[in-house]
């Protein structure tokens, strides 16, 4: 195999330092050897830079860079600045690749820019310690900006460390610092803007780990990021039609929660209202409520 292409890896890393190893070891093994992998420590308090200065210790190509809390698009932008490589693999730290993921992925290549190359992955539940399915099923078709758009978080949502990106697209776009959540579906709907040369290996070759805690699970902080990232969309996206078809669906979708949400408010009325009433006719008769 031609090993001229050189792939960087960008590993943020924020307090989660008992990841790293599995993370960095799922490196090590990859059938394809030109990479380098940076690992930014994004203002950790834990024993992550130890961790990674003893990874830069073994192996050449890891490099270590550590920087003030900024979040995680910070991070990954830092990464950015760092790399050398053709193709750039974003890799959050407790998540991790299957061996021929790099192998598989160079071996679509047929050019150098403008380019994407997607694999199928499974997720890891970290409780079980096990490998369950995906949350969705990926398919060619999806990779365009329209279904992005229109069907992301619905249909399907494609996690970053799926993706090889090549080089220009990254350092165009890069990602939006802004953002505290939504950032990956911002910088996939700038990548799509470009219409990408897009290759897609139904394979599963990375693993995307579950947890019950973190940001990810808190819905109001969700819910307000999902505004900011609405509020940045007329930035990324150019087709006002689509614009505006994307907009009609969230509006009618939002007054469907709406309906939802009074008729769930209704009921609870209704129940407490009953409630008083059975009490009152309790008292009344002399029966007490336990």
């Amino acid at each position: 195999m031609n090993h001229s292409t050189k792939i960087s890896v960008i590993v943020p890393c924020y307090n989660q330092a008992i990841f790293l190893d599995s993370c960095i070891e799922s490196l090590m093994n990859q059938t394809y050897t030109n990479w380098e992998c940076i690992i930014v420590n994004d203002g950790s308090t834990d024993n992550t830079e130890d961790i990674a200065l003893n990874w830069q210790k073994k192996d050449n190509r890891i490099k270590y860079v550590k920087k003030a809390n900024g979040g995680l698009s910070s991070a990954r932008n830092t990464g950015i600045q760092n790399i050398t490589g053709d193709f750039i693999q974003f890799l959050d730290c407790d998540d991790f690749l299957y061996k021929e993921k790099f192998e598989k992925s160079v071996r679509e290549l047929d050019q150098q820019t403008n380019t994407v190359i997607i694999t199928d992955f499974q997720r890891f539940d970290n409780v079980t310690q096990t490998i369950i399915p995906p949350h969705c099923v990926l398919k060619s078709e999806y990779f365009n900006q329209r279904d992005i758009l229109l069907k992301w978080d619905n249909t399907f949502s494609i996690p970053i460390h799926c993706a090889l990106f090549s080089k220009d697209l990254v350092e165009k776009y890069k990602f939006d610092e802004e953002l505290k959540a939504k950032e990956d579906w911002i910088f996939w709907l700038q990548v799509y803007e470009n219409n990408p040369q897009t290759h897609f290996i139904k394979e599963y070759l990375l693993a995307y780990r579950m947890s019950s805690s973190g940001m990810t699970y808190n819905q109001t902080f969700m819910y307000e990021s999902k505004i900011k990232a609405l509020e940045k969309l007329e930035q990324v996206v150019s087709d006002k039609e689509l614009l505006r078809e994307f907009f009609r669906h969230e509006l009618l979708a939002t007054m469907h929660e709406n309906i939802q949400l009074t008729e769930r408010i209704k009921l609870l009325g209704y129940k407490r209202t009953m409630k008083y009433k059975i009490n009152k006719v309790l008292k009344i008769i002399g029966v007490k409520k336990e």
